[in-house]
């Protein structure tokens, strides 16, 4: 396990006991983060476990595990530069090696997936690279005058984690991974997560099974 720099610390995510034994496959999650008390980081730990929850309960020997958190770093302006560019055009502008290539910042966190819990308003996204990570997710600021922003950001974080398990986005509903879809869906969800529809959960195991 790697130490970034002195504003790392390193929490570990329990996994179900196949995978913690060597026995499946580990997605590893670096997460960014301005302040060690970002109530995002809270969300992204419970999207994590719904998350390993949800594939144990498929079957399915993958689990997400947390292996490092970096607070405040002095990197992170150049990872935000980067997530805005990708936010503003991540539509309009092609993926792999003919698109726009990410800084040394964010590729030497290594990993499967690196998580910015970002400054800005930004659209969220998970982003597909090559080699490592494979993938870079960004989630917007926080809302506090939005009614139940922290449930909408939990379904958010949760939403594209999903992405980087292979899901793609469903039209119509309120479910999870849903695109568009609106807000409000998350504010009144039972249990505060929106559901996987069948055809999600299909695909998780064709993609993931061995």
């Amino acid at each position: 396990m790697r130490v970034l720099q002195t504003s790392v610390f390193v929490v570990l995510t329990l996994l179900p006991a196949d995978v913690a034994a060597g026995q499946g496959d580990e997605r590893q999650l670096v997460i960014v983060v301005p302040e060690a008390d970002d109530l995002r980081l809270v969300y992204t730990r419970e999207a994590v476990a719904f998350w390993n929850q949800t594939l144990a309960a498929l079957g399915l020997k993958v689990a997400l595990r947390e292996t490092s958190v970096v607070v405040g770093s002095r990197d992170a302006r150049a990872i935000e530069t980067f997530a805005r560019f990708v936010s503003q055009r991540g539509g309009r502008i092609p993926k792999g090696t003919s698109g726009p290539q990410p800084p040394p910042e964010l590729t030497e966190l290594g990993g499967d997936v690196v998580l910015l819990l970002s400054r800005q308003p930004l659209l969220p996204f998970a982003w597909p690279l090559l080699g490592s990570p494979g993938y870079f997710v960004a989630i917007r600021a926080p809302q506090p005058r939005r009614p139940s922003d922290d449930r909408v950001l939990r379904n958010v974080i949760a939403h594209e984690l999903g992405h980087t398990l292979g899901l793609t986005h469903n039209r119509g509903g309120a479910s999870l991974m849903c695109g568009p879809c609106s807000s409000l869906a998350a504010q009144v969800t039972p249990g505060g997560w929106l559901p996987l529809t069948s055809r999600d959960r299909q695909r998780l195991q064709d993609l993931l099974a061995h």
